[in-house]
């Protein structure tokens, strides 16, 4: 059998044709085609810990106990069934709660991922360590993080994370031999056919299931050793889309589901320590690194405000033989988990830390009285920077201390938090003389413990840049100094702009769940208020291009594009990338190339050598489309649609042992691409391993439902197999995804014959 090749990611589930592709009259027509296609082929560990084992002392007899810990990102404390939520399913944290100890109130020093897991990493405080935001800076090597320690204690350190602001080049690498950031990225196709790839809108992720299996394997290999593994789940970050059966689990709020969904996959990393036999000696630590607005305060999302929607996070913590099912209703901090891991693991506490140890909750050894009393009466520091480094707005400072809280800002803001979590009643002008207190408290503390160095917001590439900023996350160059520490009230204040912040955020969402009507109308809102917002002009220009008014989207592109850098920096390669993808729509594909040459005059980007081999393709000049597939992977070796389509060419070409060692690596650097599995199936069967290829077509399928050309190409494979039963149910299962594509016909003929 021979399978028709494809290059551009199309026909997953797109429902247009490629351009150039024969049209189709009837199923006949179609099925004439597809035999004459020639085969245009379908279309890191070190060896061991630093110091030798027997550094380590003891945590528990002669057994070490094993450390995992397990972050949820954007995940509000109350949102769990343990800490009283009457709709949560989390059965496993509820469980985990029943056999370790739940600390109540405990928070995040920030709002956002990067600066937050920084924090979790070395105990300290954002100006402390030095990370204030998504992006803009990196974890400096001068600071020794939990892997770095247990690395030099004979521990084996793994860890895999589901998200972009975590990925290694930001430093939170630093300490493991193994560290998984290998993130699912959709590549659009030249024609549009996915216009807005995740990343253009949201940060790119993998799933909660893709981080486990990621790690997983090193498990298996390291747990006869002390090992320190990290699992981060970035699930219930918006936009919310849960697997099913969560997206209906929970009716139409998508955020419980995403919960629930991350919950069951904490469980499955519990099955596998026991599977291992290792449970019983491991220390688990789960958390949230900050969560999430939903509303109040008029914060739909989270990175802005520092009201105890976005701070208030879960901490459960299990150890082995020690206390179980206590509740803590002390104040504790993420600061704190770094020093209570090493002083349960008797390994000497770090100096300059903001961080104590709550060893003694877990062990009993200290009445809770006494400990809850101590709490109290130490400060707990939060922060939100972002305003001021992304929109130039004011920043916020926060200080818990006693039954109070005291947010620094232009706009000051008291709340007493032991009555009042949900902070409502500000009590500024009623007890001026606890907020003054509160302030000077606040101002020593961060001239206590202010790094001697200021912070460096680091340059960053423009991909990074490209997608901060169609985040809404990055508002400026990100280059310069934080310059000295200290309070600042200038500037607007944050919560007078956190509604154009939320409003964006569901733009945004509505965009990405192509819902371009309602999108432009939340935009259009925006732009009544702020009419030359960049951001708020490209993303009308999307969702113009989504209505299918391409002249009046390139229009706003072309005046996006004519903005001086002062006042457009960043964007501009998005718009022009943009601006010729409608031009190929409109197969003006001379103009599209000299477009994305524009782009490449800015700064040389893979996204844009990627999007050029393309529109060569559909030019016909196969070699100006070989170079520009390989100048993509000069820029990136890890983009894996690249990759493909170069094995696809090798194929082509009759290079079929170089074929073969592409296909391989593409799908060894991402196991979910299920392009790349169709066209190595196709490769296969080509190459007469039909069994072979008939399995690497049931992984396509299995990871993108919605992938009609492999459903197609497996029936057909499987009926000329005998394998009529599966052949049929392969049928089914295409026309219960795209039920009017062609295909759907054709096959029903063949299987009727």
């Amino acid at each position: 059998m021979t399978l028709p090749l494809v290059v551009s990611a199309s026909d997953m589930g797109s429902r247009h044709m490629r351009i150039g592709a024969p049209k189709t009259g009837s199923s006949h027509d179609l099925l004439r085609w597809i035999p004459i296609l020639v085969l245009m082929v379908f279309a890191g560990c070190s060896d061991g810990p630093d110091t030798d084992a027997q550094t380590l002392r003891g945590a528990h007899g002669d057994k070490r106990w094993n450390v995992v810990l397990v972050t949820f990102d954007t995940t509000r404390a109350d949102h769990f069934g343990c800490y009283g939520h009457p709709s949560a399913r989390t059965p496993i944290a509820d469980g985990l709660a029943d056999e370790g100890v739940l600390f109540e109130r405990a928070f995040t020093p920030v709002p956002i991922t990067l600066p937050s897991h920084s924090t979790i990493m070395t105990g300290k405080v954002p100006f402390t360590h030095g990370v204030r935001d998504n992006g803009m800076f990196v974890l400096s090597d001068g600071q020794d993080t939990l892997a770095e320690i247990l690395r030099r204690n004979g521990y084996r350190t793994g860890a895999a994370v589901g998200a972009f602001p975590v990925a290694s080049q930001f430093g939170l690498d630093q300490g493991f031999e193994f560290y998984d950031d290998r993130l699912a990225t959709e590549y659009e196709d030249v024609q549009g056919d996915r216009i807005f790839p995740k990343e253009q809108l949201f940060f790119d992720e993998r799933k909660a299931g893709r981080v486990n299996e990621a790690l997983f394997p090193w498990l298996e290999k390291n747990h006869d050793e002390p090992f320190f593994a990290w699992f981060h789940y970035f699930d219930p970050h918006f936009p919310f889309e849960p697997p099913a059966p969560y997206d209906h689990l929970h009716g139409t709020d998508l955020y419980l589901g995403e919960i629930s969904y991350a919950d069951e996959c904490l469980g499955k990393i519990i099955a596998k320590l026991k599977e291992l036999d290792v449970y019983d000696d491991t220390i688990i630590v789960f958390t949230g690194d900050h969560g999430e607005g939903r509303g109040e305060h008029n914060e739909s999302t989270h990175a802005w405000l520092v009201y105890n929607s976005t701070l208030h996070v879960p901490l459960i913590i299990r150890v082995p033989g020690e206390l179980s099912g206590v509740r803590v209703p002390a104040r504790v901090g993420m600061t704190d988990i770094l020093p209570t891991i090493l002083d349960l693991l008797d390994l000497p506490p770090v100096e300059g830390i903001q961080g104590k140890s709550l060893a003694g909750y877990l062990d009993g050894s200290v009445p809770a009285e006494t400990l809850n009393a101590q709490r109290m009466g130490e400060p707990l520091y939060a922060e939100s920077i972002s305003p001021r480094l992304s929109h130039g707005y004011g920043e916020l400072r926060a200080l818990y201390l006693g039954d109070y809280k005291y947010i620094y800002g232009p706009r000051k803001e008291l709340y007493e938090v032991t009555r009042d979590h949900a902070e409502l009643e500000n009590l500024v002008a009623s007890k001026p003389e606890v907020a003054a207190e509160m302030e000077k408290k606040l101002a020593a503390y961060i001239k206590a413990n202010a790094a001697l160095e200021p912070a460096q917001v680091v340059p960053m590439s423009d991909e990074t840049a490209r997608k901060l900023m169609s985040l809404g996350y990055l508002g400026s160059s990100g280059t310069g100094l934080m310059g000295r520490e200290r309070l600042r009230d200038d500037g607007i204040a944050p919560q007078d702009r956190v509604v154009d912040i939320s409003l964006m955020s569901t733009a945004r969402q509505l965009l990405y769940k192509k819902q371009p009507f309602q999108a432009k109308s939340a935009i259009l809102e925006l732009l009544e208020r702020s009419p030359d917002n960049p951001t708020y002009l490209g993303h009308l220009a999307d969702a113009e291009a989504m209505l299918g008014k391409m002249d009046e989207a390139y229009a706003i592109l072309d005046r996006l594009v004519s903005l001086p850098d002062s006042e457009l920096t960043g964007d501009r390669s998005r718009y022009l990338m943009t601006m010729a993808r409608i031009l190929v729509q409109q197969e003006k594909f001379p103009d599209a190339i000299a477009k994305l040459e524009e782009c490449q005059e800015i700064s040389k980007s893979a996204r844009a050598s990627y999007l050029m081999a393309l529109v060569y393709k559909e030019m016909g000049q196969r070699e100006e489309e070989f170079a520009c597939l390989q100048e993509t992977l000069e820029l990136n070796q890890r983009h894996v649609a690249a990759r493909v389509d170069l094995a696809v060419r090798y194929a082509q070409a009759g290079q079929r042992a170089t074929a073969a060692k592409t296909f391989e690596s593409a799908l060894a650097e991402d196991p979910y691409y299920a392009k790349g599995y169709y066209n190595h199936g196709a490769f296969l069967v080509e190459s007469g391993r039909v069994e072979e290829g008939m399995e690497a077509l049931r992984r396509a399928v299995a990871i993108q439902p919605d992938y009609t050309l492999a459903h197609f190409s497996l029936a057909k494979l499987l009926l000329e197999s005998g394998l009529d039963e599966e052949a049929q149910f392969a049928f089914r299962e295409m026309k219960k995804q795209n039920p009017t594509h062609p295909l759907v016909d054709l096959l029903g003929e063949l299987l009727s014959r």
